[in-house]
């Protein structure tokens, strides 16, 4: 049941209409039951996962709240009779208690996360040295499984629920079915956002009344979600597959022009389904926590991850840069360098360590295999780079009398951006990080005549799909720029209705026509199909 798929339409068609059908005070569990039906319509096998995930974490907030309750309540009764040093004892056993429930939680959790994405890619590296190293060749066979649909995504978001419950910024959910909705809300369980317990929840628990705005607005931003992925994102994709797989036949600006084309896939690919995510959960009267902001006009490295995947980013800054930041060895590792004249680097220690966790733990988690974390690496490395050298970038600045507000160095910023990011990509679109290098060395040193005939022949991308690719591109870049200046949809609904209903029509043509829905297929016969 694909986002982009009839069948979807017709289940989110029919769960909001017994969504606003059924008594107020119900509505939570329609949603629970939809969520539960999605996920197992995808594979019923794989609900033993979300279920151990739902479990494990609804006890140890249990745990650890009760916990909490005990030692106020001892606290309380014991008052007169417990010294300062009592008391201070006791709030450290108590909260020794909740430490070890908290990491057993998350030790089982992220462990099964561990060994279904890891497990496999491990055993070929163990297979590999064994047959270089000894001529072993009894390998160790692979795992028979496939990773369980959006396991990354709720498997964080509940953990950092169980963070935020231990630390005590929520009450835990004692509803144990109404914690399960939060879990598997089905809009957000493919790809995220990665929601917050106090953002979401209480929108999922309470009663919504029917209002057409939201019907509305959800789906103007569905169809913009669709339009992203099946006419830019999809369409796209073979020109990208059909270049990487044979690199050196086409040469360099052949892969420079993949490289960009793959930029624009990923982005109308992920964000796409964002926006369908968003949308969906719009109908419902329910806020998604927003996953992008205009990543492409981001004027550095560190401000492109601030605006893109924002919610993992944020989840990563949370749960662990800050609590490293203030990690007792790290603190003193960096007085320790300020004591002995080195100032500077004393100061930075303490943001540039936990920083290079973060980024190995992101390149991790986008996949196993080595290049992920190469790429996190390199990213890591431009960020500081970035930091380390703005005075110098601000000296030239100052020297060449450019205005760092100014459009040509806000321009040239967002151009140098959006390539390095789009550099990074070649580890994404390669199997091994050289075949990345070499994809890299290839557009400097193998710069052949371009010839156009080619890409249309050749590279899975037909005229009339370039053309409409490269005008669909130049929409969305159009519609980001308006978007600066506030909410394109908000405007749209400021025009009078006619208007509204030509914009929504266009769209609806323009995804049903032009969309790309795979190799055998066509706009007409999916469009006659569908009605």
């Amino acid at each position: 049941m694909s986002f982009a798929s009839m069948g979807f339409a017709f289940f989110v068609t029919v769960v909001i209409v017994i969504f606003y059908i059924v008594p107020a005070k119900f509505q939570w569990v329609v949603l629970l039951a939809a969520s539960w039906y999605f996920y197992g319509y995808y594979s019923f096998n794989d609900l033993v996962y979300i279920i151990i995930t739902t479990v494990s974490a609804y006890v140890c907030a249990a745990l650890i709240e009760n916990a909490r309750i005990r030692q106020d309540a001892y606290l309380k009764d014991n008052a007169e009779t417990l010294s300062k040093e009592d008391r201070k004892e006791y709030k450290a056993r108590t909260k020794k208690h909740q430490r070890l429930f908290l990491i057993c939680t998350l030790v089982l959790n992220f462990g099964i996360l561990a060994y279904l994405k890891y497990a496999n890619i491990t055993i070929a590296y163990i297979n590999m040295y064994r047959l270089k190293w000894f001529g072993d060749t009894d390998f160790i066979p692979f795992i028979r499984v496939l990773l369980p649909l959006g396991i990354s995504f709720y498997t964080f978001q509940t953990m950092g629920y169980l963070i935020d419950i231990y630390y005590g910024k929520y009450a835990r959910e004692r509803n144990f079915l109404k914690f399960a909705l939060y879990v598997s809300f089905f809009p957000q369980i493919v790809q995220g956002p990665i929601s917050r317990f106090g953002q979401l929840a209480p929108q999922l628990y309470s009663p919504k009344k029917y209002d057409f705005n939201n019907i509305r607005s959800g789906f103007y931003r569905i169809m913009w979600g669709l339009f992203k992925k099946l006419v830019i994102a999809d369409r796209l994709a073979g020109y990208v597959t059909s270049v990487m797989s044979q690199k050196e036949y086409f040469g360099g600006f052949y892969i420079l022009l993949a490289v960009f084309f793959y930029s624009m896939q990923i982005y109308g690919d992920f964000s796409g389904g964002i926006d369908i995510a968003s949308g969906v959960a719009e109908m419902f009267g329910i806020r998604l926590t927003e996953n992008f902001e205009r990543p492409f006009f981001s004027k550095s490295i560190s401000e492109y991850w601030q605006r893109w995947h924002i919610t993992l980013g944020t989840w990563f800054k949370d749960y662990i840069f800050y609590p490293l930041s203030v990690n007792k060895k790290i603190l003193k590792l960096g007085k320790r360098l300020r004591e002995h004249g080195h100032e500077s680097l004393g100061k930075r220690i303490p943001i540039y360590i936990p920083m290079l966790f973060v980024w190995i733990l992101t390149g991790m988690w986008h996949g196993s295999e080595s290049r992920f974390v190469v790429w996190g690496l390199f990213n890591y490395v431009f960020i500081v780079l970035g930091t380390e050298l703005e005075g110098v970038s601000a000296r030239i600045t100052g020297r060449l009398r450019l205005r760092e507000s100014g459009t040509l160095m806000k321009s040239y910023r967002a151009f140098k951006t959006f390539w390095l990011m789009s550099f990074l990509r070649l580890f994404d679109i390669n199997q091994t990080p050289s075949d990345a290098f070499r994809a890299f060395r290839l557009i400097f040193t193998d710069w052949r005549t371009f010839d156009i005939v080619k890409v249309y022949e050749q590279l899975s991308l037909p005229q009339e799909d370039f053309i409409v690719a490269a005008a669909a591109i130049v929409i969305l870049f159009v519609f980001e720029l308006i978007q600066r200046k506030g909410s394109v949809r908000e405007r749209i609904f400021a025009m009078p209705v006619a208007c509204q209903w030509v914009i929504l029509s266009v769209l609806f043509v323009a995804v049903s026509v032009f969309g790309y829905y795979g190799p055998g297929y066509d706009a007409s016969a999916f469009i006659y199909g569908a009605f």
